[in-house]
């Protein structure tokens, strides 16, 4: 492995520590405020309320909106930085665009396009949610329709990204 291959592998891996590390702050955060997801008193009175007062998957999905705007942010940040190589030498940006070729990065590649799908589909959710003044009923539906062409969309993205390695 050349070293600017080595500088882009320490980069993504600080990226998937910065997104690990958030995702670690927003749990243990939800945790504190309303007992995340275990099973404790405060869950089973959520959940027990009558399904128009209950908000429990808009509330995950805030989370999952947030982690996945910091995992897409991290991710373009270093984007700009590999792409910026080019300025200074062809050949080792041609060789940093070799690990993009490598079956973990296709695999990661389909967790971004992923996370970037759902991140978008729950943002156009929330414009929707806010414009038209939608109730939590409506809500759940729509995160509901936002989850199904976030999968559908990228499996079939991701098809096409593995198709080369498969």
């Amino acid at each position: 492995m050349t070293p600017i291959q080595w500088a882009f592998v320490v980069g993504l891996t600080a990226v998937f520590a910065g997104v690990g590390a958030f995702g670690a702050l927003m749990v243990r955060s939800a945790l504190r405020s309303d007992g995340g997801p275990y099973p404790t008193r405060r869950l089973a009175a959520r959940l027990l309320r009558a399904p128009e007062e209950r908000t429990e998957l808009n509330r995950w999905a805030f989370y999952l909106h947030r982690i996945t705007g910091v995992a897409v942010f991290g991710f373009l940040a270093l984007h700009i930085l590999d792409v910026s190589v080019y300025a200074w030498s062809r050949s080792s940006y041609d060789q940093l665009h070799e690990v993009y070729a490598s079956v973990p990065m296709r695999v990661f590649e389909c967790a971004l396009l992923l996370a970037i799908l759902f991140h978008t589909f729950n943002g156009l959710r929330l414009v929707a949610i806010d414009l038209a003044d939608l109730g939590a009923v409506a809500a759940r539906r729509l995160l509901g329709m936002a989850v199904a062409l976030t999968l559908a969309v990228g499996l079939a993205g991701s098809a096409v990204i593995l198709a080369p390695v498969a």
